[in-house]
């Protein structure tokens, strides 16, 4: 469905991917588990009737399996550049190492055999300020090391992926189990008070279309 404007999110099985749709370009924000690049491209042809290969970048949030366990198919299929931060890097380019307890690494894992996930060379390392259209990269470490949001000024929307979680009307954290780093994360999420935001869009729950820098404010306050 479209969010706002130009904004349209594909809820999946446990993840949300976004998709960013301006007339010459398209990008696409996470890609979620195995299994889920044919919801993308149905979507694309479907609804918006594009083609998959309008797709220009492919941004990943942050590097955890339900994230970009559908990335190698994606970028097979529309031949995306595919952007992210350094930090993270690594695990999707299949050198690095999942951070979780032994039964979720061994079931990624089993995924990966199983759909045939396979490495990615991401062509665009992000770093703060970068611009990915019209969307500026703000570096948010504390999830996942070089976990990122993408804010606009213009529609005053901000890409969270799971730095943030809106549920019974307030935002909340991913859950102390997965804050890596928790002074980190929290100056992460102050930081983005800096900011005139509108609009929120998670990468688990639903978005924040009203109201958002109020509940902003009061999840800094909770921290």
């Amino acid at each position: 469905m479209e969010i706002i404007s130009g904004i349209h999110e594909l809820r999946g099985r446990i993840v949300n991917c976004y998709l960013i749709v301006n007339n010459d370009e398209i990008i696409l924000i996470d890609t979620g588990l195995p299994g889920n690049s044919s919801k993308i491209t149905k979507y694309l042809e479907n609804t918006l009737k594009r083609s998959p290969q309008d797709i220009n970048t492919i941004v990943i949030t942050h590097n955890h399996f339900d994230h970009v366990g559908s990335l190698s198919k994606i970028k097979e299929i529309t031949g995306a550049k595919v952007a992210i931060h350094p930090a993270d890097a690594d695990f999707i380019r299949g050198k690095g190492n999942h951070v979780g307890g032994a039964f979720a690494n061994a079931m990624i894992k089993l995924l990966k055999i199983i759909y045939q996930s396979k490495p990615v060379e991401p062509e665009i390392l992000l770093s703060e300020g970068d611009l990915i259209g019209d969307y500026q990269v703000i570096h948010t470490p504390g999830h996942s090391p070089g976990s990122i949001c993408l804010y606009n000024p213009k529609n005053k929307a901000i890409f969270v992926g799971d730095n943030l979680q809106y549920t019974k009307g307030k935002l909340q954290s991913p859950g102390e189990k997965l804050i890596l780093e928790p002074a980190k994360y929290e100056e992460s999420i102050k930081r983005l008070l800096d900011y005139d935001i509108e609009v929120i869009l998670t990468g688990h729950t639903a978005p924040v279309t009203s109201d958002a820098r109020h509940l902003l404010e009061d999840f800094v306050n909770r921290l």
